[in-house]
């Protein structure tokens, strides 16, 4: 087990599921994957993306997570999210965006989101539960962070995990 960069791996297999069929994958999509990590969600997800003749993009900042990836064949690109997702985005204009993201980087992953011209149809990650709350939140409950995003967004909070449903156990409750 390799983690790095804040890493907790998802190994709950339902949740797995639950994501796959969230992203409602149709054929001429680009799922972009962020953090694939081990494989937890990717491989399974590959299988849905196979079966309605969609493509997979992986970004996975882990240099030996991401040489492992690629050398089993997949479509994996080693690089930071937060620098790759603007470039990726001048080249799709029919993609959708999931994966279990450091939580620790989720502020400015959805701040780069909202700058992008041409958004992902939908988004489902893994953030740590209270900012999940956070961005789902209405008025007058919301927050900078909440508005900013129900701007362009429509977050909803789709279920929640605990840290039992990863590898290492994450010290806090997770949400997706």
């Amino acid at each position: 087990m390799r983690q790095k960069f804040g890493q907790h791996f998802l190994k709950n297999q339902n949740a797995v599921k639950k994501i796959i069929e969230k992203l409602e994958i149709k054929s001429g999509e680009t799922i972009i994957e962020i953090g694939p990590g081990e494989g937890a969600l990717t491989y399974p997800l590959l299988k849905e993306i196979k079966n309605n003749n969609a493509e997979f993009l992986g970004i996975e900042k882990d240099f030996i997570l991401a040489e492992k990836l690629k050398n089993e064949g997949l479509n994996v690109v080693m690089a930071d999210a937060l620098e790759e997702i603007p470039k990726i985005n001048k080249e799709n204009k029919n993609w959708k965006l999931c994966g279990n993201i450091p939580y620790y980087i989720s502020g400015f992953l959805f701040r780069t989101i909202s700058e992008l011209e041409n958004k992902p149809k939908k988004i489902i990650l893994m953030i740590q539960k209270e900012v999940a709350e956070r961005i789902a939140a209405h008025a007058p409950d919301m927050n900078m962070l909440a508005a900013s995003i129900q701007v362009w967004g429509v977050p909803k909070i789709i279920f929640k995990l605990g840290p039992e449903d990863f590898s290492p156990k994450p010290e806090v409750d997770s949400s997706i």
